[in-house]
């Protein structure tokens, strides 16, 4: 294994980390927010029925709130992730199997994309515009590295 592999892997785990971290600290203000609970603690509602106070919701719902509200975080989790998932997709499979795990990404990354495209925030629009374009360019990665021959992907580490 190399070190520049796991340098990277080191580096992508700690902006995921540092930005997961910021965006449940941000999103923990949906606890002072009573008005916004019917529409930012879905998984709340999942779990209890009806939120009736700040002791019923969800941590999961930090994510949602912080994400509507100021998505530079959020975003910066995103990117990490699909990063660090590319990292371990092109470690773990082979030429063909990475072009279809790319693919794979790429359309998660466009339905989660049409999800969120109805988002009346300005934040549930920037993720909605960056969950789209990122799963786009996987997509036309994939494709690239299978019709063009000079982007066959060599593995500098084994």
């Amino acid at each position: 294994m190399s070190i520049k592999y796991w340098a990277q892997v080191g580096i992508g785990l700690l902006v995921l980390v540092f930005s997961t971290l910021v965006s449940w600290y941000e999103g923990s203000a949906l606890l002072d927010h009573s008005w916004e609970w019917g529409y930012s603690a879905p998984f709340s509602e999942m779990v209890h029925g009806s939120v009736t106070g700040s002791s019923d919701i969800v941590a999961l719902d930090f994510f949602v709130y912080a994400a509507k509200f100021s998505p530079l975080y959020p975003g910066m989790m995103i990117i990490s992730a699909s990063y660090l998932l590319i990292l371990f997709g092109f470690r773990v499979f082979k030429q063909a199997g990475f072009r279809i795990f790319l693919a794979l990404i790429g359309v998660i990354y466009l339905a989660l994309s049409l999800l969120i495209s109805s988002s009346p925030t300005t934040g549930g629009n920037a993720l909605f515009w960056l969950l789209l374009s990122v799963g786009i360019l996987m997509i036309v990665a994939a494709s690239g590295i299978q019709v063009v021959p000079f982007l066959r992907l060599k593995r500098p580490f084994n």
